[in-house]
């Protein structure tokens, strides 16, 4: 019997033993001496200049260039097909020497991107694959203990201390599916957390979890921005209004319309920050409300792609386990080169503009992004996705609040009419809810045309 069905057929109060004792052993490898000394250190440079972090973050990137070229196989053969000495990877700038890296090119081949040689002991990741193209791949312990302390030191700037009580809302499996009545929670006490599922929040399910919110007198939520959208639009349908210190998310693109949901439930605007498993670019919210590069964490390229957004790449230099030099995570995001009055030292960003997939392609083959800006006014819409299947043609699908009415549908094709104009035609469809990916993200476009339609990735048009 696997460990999943073993746990399913616990009862409730050894199921919470189960959970925290994960907890405790997370806590064990990611939260000791080393991860609170890590965590000191990047507080530390939180307001070096931008010189000195920059000068930092190339002594790292110098050093992990030189372990992959000596070590990695697909490395070794990389610089000596391009006749490029290690030596000479210096800088950030330096960099464009190489070429860019996609998660094709490593699931080819996982193997070769692994070292011949490694002292530190290390545990296999995954990413969660949510456009359909996961990756597997080792991280060191002290790699993971230096993202935890990354992530920290964002939690830290918006007043959060170590061990703050947390609710999490996200993709984790805690409760059994077959469960039909409440608690739809368990308890990591070794990590002060209070896990809800996700698989069985719904309108009815609803009070159960804001009243066990309310209960438990924590005031932090974190999770997945379309979960804890998707709660507060239930508490507000509900008529609940429950005052939070902190939310934050992660894992997810914030729409415009989960953010003022979150804000109406919760009395606070969410804070954000990106980042991923392969630990190529960490992007974290100031209090200030503007997005900082963490420029000691990773080293972060933005390459225009001709129309103003720019791709996101990066080097992982924390996890000498599995290099990624220039590795393209397939995301965009927008820089304007203006800066932030936090005094905090990492290159701003304007905005992050989700996956290169998550467009609306016209029927001449231009992209349409943004398009989460016609649902920002619809306090009465539930959640939305966008399907489309063949360029110039999209379903708009639609989970209605009880209050919807004619009035919101015609009010939704008018706003949808404005922003794709005559380039796509549209209809909507009522659905009870939306299918998330296996790792429990919704994900706001749906497209089957990516592969078909030959897109370049140089025609992407922002519809607001």
């Amino acid at each position: 019997m696997d460990c999943e069905a073993l746990y399913a057929k616990l009862p409730i109060a050894l199921q919470n033993w189960a959970v925290t004792l994960e907890g405790a052993r997370l806590r064990w490898r990611r939260f000791n001496a080393e991860f609170h000394a890590l965590l000191a250190q990047y507080q530390q440079r939180s307001y070096w200049t931008p010189d000195r972090v920059g000068a930092w973050r190339d002594q790292r990137l110098q050093q992990f260039v030189r372990h992959a070229a000596a070590t990695v196989p697909y490395y070794r053969h990389l610089f000596r097909r391009l006749g490029i000495d290690a030596a000479q990877v210096r800088s950030l700038e330096d960099l464009e020497h190489l070429p860019v890296l996609t998660k094709r090119d490593v699931q080819a081949d996982p193997d070769r991107f692994v070292p011949e040689a490694l002292s530190e002991p290390a545990t296999v990741c995954h990413t969660s694959g949510s456009t359909g193209a996961g990756l597997r791949l080792p991280s060191t312990w002290r790699a993971q203990r230096e993202q935890s302390a990354v992530w920290w030191r964002y939690y830290s700037w918006h007043g959060l201390a170590f061990d703050t009580p947390c609710l999490y809302l996200g993709g984790r499996s805690v409760v059994p599916v077959q469960q039909q009545c409440a608690p739809f929670w368990r308890y990591n006490r070794a990590g002060r957390q209070l896990l809800f599922s996700a698989y069985h929040l719904n309108v009815r399910n609803a009070v159960a979890y804001l009243e066990e919110i309310r209960r438990s007198g924590a005031d932090w939520l974190h999770g997945y921005p379309s979960m804890v959208a998707l709660l507060a639009n239930y508490a507000m349908q509900h008529g609940e209004r429950i005052p939070l210190r902190r939310v934050t998310l992660g894992s997810e693109n914030v729409l415009s319309h989960q953010a003022r949901a979150i804000r109406n439930a919760f009395g606070v605007s969410p804070c954000d920050h990106y980042g991923m498993t392969e630990a190529v670019a960490n992007i974290s919210q100031c209090p200030d409300g503007r997005l900082h590069v963490d420029e000691d964490f990773a080293a972060v390229e933005f390459l225009p792609d001709g129309t103003g957004w720019h791709r996101i790449v990066g080097t992982n230099f924390t996890n000498p386990a599995f290099p990624l030099l220039r590795y393209d995570t397939g995301d965009l995001a927008m820089l304007t080169g203006a800066d932030c009055k936090c005094g905090r030292p990492g290159r701003v960003v304007d905005g992050i503009d989700g996956r290169q997939e998550d467009y609306v392609v016209t029927r001449t083959g231009a992209r349409l992004g943004r398009l989460d800006h016609i649902f920002k006014d619809f306090t009465n819409v539930h959640e939305t996705q966008i399907r489309q299947q063949e360029p110039g043609r999209m379903t708009l699908c639609v989970v209605r609040g009880p209050r919807y009415g004619q009035d919101d549908e015609q009010r939704l094709r008018l706003e949808t009419g404005k922003r794709v104009g005559g380039q796509v035609e549209f209809e909507i469809e009522y659905v009870e809810k939306l299918p998330r990916t296996a790792g429990n993200k919704l994900r706001f476009v749906v497209s089957g045309v990516r592969q078909e339609s030959g897109l370049d990735g140089n025609q992407h048009v922002p519809a607001d």
